[in-house]
């Protein structure tokens, strides 16, 4: 039988940490669906103003890269 130590490893935690992670996951989700629903609920007036210039181009380069 193997004997256990009380020191762990560094991947053992890394382990522990990820799975973790992966139960938190889809309570993480619904957390952050609210949060963007709430913010398509608001006025446009209260949301930030993005540069319409980079939005046309990302768009652009959006197309662009689709039809190639």
């Amino acid at each position: 039988m193997a004997k256990q130590t009380t020191s762990t490893s560094p991947f053992q935690a890394m382990e522990e940490e990820a799975y973790q992670a992966f139960l938190e996951w889809p309570v993480w989700l619904v957390l952050r669906e609210k949060e963007l629903a709430d913010y398509l609920d608001a006025p446009p007036s209260h949301r930030p103003q993005a540069d319409t210039r980079a939005a046309s181009n990302a768009r652009r380069s959006a197309q662009l890269s689709s039809e190639s």
